[in-house]
């Protein structure tokens, strides 16, 4: 059987899913090695303890007054594995990556980065770095299609690239559809004053300045004058909480707006998410939208892909989705009201929402698509 080293920062609670089939593959021995905590707020690190991912220890250390990531132990335990392949992170200011690149050529062992590539054109000396580190790679593991065209215009070659998208734990979001019931949904509009003719709009993720939030609000707000009443739910904490509590008062939609907090219990999440009718994200996406379509929760977004992280390809105009201008409040507010008014087009577009994740973005399919890429990758160099 083959052998596989794959080095991440540390093991995020919705990749547990991923690594633990991976750990469980019959034709590629995957040792996962990371850090067992996280110096990112707000990410829940998996409990490694009760998980079956196979998994050694790498302290994860970030280099003083710097980006710069290294895992000191990593190199060891690669000379020790003699692995047939390593996945390692795709990001230049690893330094371990570097220093796996050159091991890889002097040992003939394919380096394969994990990596976003491009989220849109690049120029300076910093694309030329990246480009050159991309290059020293025997293959790259990508999040997105538009990544890959990309890289092929910048000069990679394409043979080199797999695109393998993104996932979270979507077993469990199967779970939580299946329970979660039609009382539910409606105890949750109820409880937080939701009357019949009136809609919801969800965000979940950290409250900050950079997440535009207030933009969501304005559009409340001009929904608020056509007579169209939109609530919005708040699903995560943070410093703009209280600005955006005083924006809501100055609209005078306080009533229609609704902080649940932070949570990291599911059924809470995939309950407020059943109960809307739309997902606005009106900065950069990623993540948030794979949750979103796993509820079966259509999803607004502006118009600039290079502002977006790769799940934005996962938005299909009037199928998953829709779009609003960049920067153009008045813009999302009108596709606020044509997707929720004056009936929900939810209950149209709710089973091509779940079909992209059952299809695409999910744990199994993510775990194939790596699976077969180490396997082409090995495959080569022999």
């Amino acid at each position: 059987m083959l052998k596989c080293l794959c080095l991440q920062n540390f093991v995020s609670h919705y990749r547990r899913r991923l690594f633990e089939l991976l750990s469980r593959s019959d034709e590629i021995h995957f040792t996962i090695a990371s850090d067992n905590q996280s110096e990112s707020t707000g990410i829940e690190v998996a409990n490694l303890k009760t998980s079956n991912i196979r998994w050694k220890f790498c302290a994860s250390k970030t280099l003083p007054r710097s980006s710069f990531y290294w895992h000191p132990q990593f190199m060891k335990l690669a000379c020790e594995e003699k692995p047939d392949a390593v996945v390692t992170i795709g990001n230049p200011y690893v330094l371990t990556s570097w220093a796996l690149l050159l091991w890889g050529k002097v040992t003939s062992t394919p380096i394969i980065l994990w990596t976003h590539g491009l989220l849109g054109p690049e120029s300076g000396f910093r694309a030329y770095i990246r480009l050159h580190f991309y290059r020293l790679a025997s293959a790259l593991l990508l999040y997105g299609d538009h990544a890959k065209t990309l890289l092929a215009n910048a000069g990679i070659d394409p043979r080199r690239m797999f695109v393998i998208y993104n996932s979270l734990d979507s077993e469990n979001q199967e779970q939580y559809l299946r329970e979660v019931t039609p009382s539910d949904i409606n105890d949750f509009r109820s409880k937080i004053g939701i009357l019949a003719g009136e809609r919801a709009v969800i965000f979940s993720g950290r409250l900050q300045t950079n997440k535009k939030l207030g933009a969501l609000l304005d559009a409340v707000g001009i929904l608020c004058t056509r007579e169209l009443t939109v609530h919005v739910v708040f699903i995560g904490d943070g410093q703009e909480k209280s600005a955006l509590a005083e924006q809501s008062d100055k609209l005078g939609i306080a009533s229609q707006v609704h902080f649940l907090g932070e949570s990291y219990d599911e059924r809470v999440i995939a309950t407020a998410f059943m109960a809307s009718d739309l997902s606005v994200i009106p900065s950069g996406a990623g993540l948030s939208v794979m949750h979103a379509l796993g509820y079966g929760v259509p999803v607004l977004l502006h118009d600039r892909p290079h502002e977006h992280f790769p799940e934005w390809e996962a938005i299909r105009e009037g199928e998953t989705g829709f779009f609003y201008r960049y920067g153009d409040t008045n813009d999302m507010a009108d596709k606020i009201e044509a997707a929720l008014f004056p009936t929900s087009q939810k209950e149209t577009m709710t089973e091509r929402c779940l079909s992209m994740i059952r299809s695409r973005y999910n744990a199994s399919a993510h775990s194939e698509a790596i699976i077969s890429a180490v396997k082409q990758v090995v495959e080569r160099k022999r």
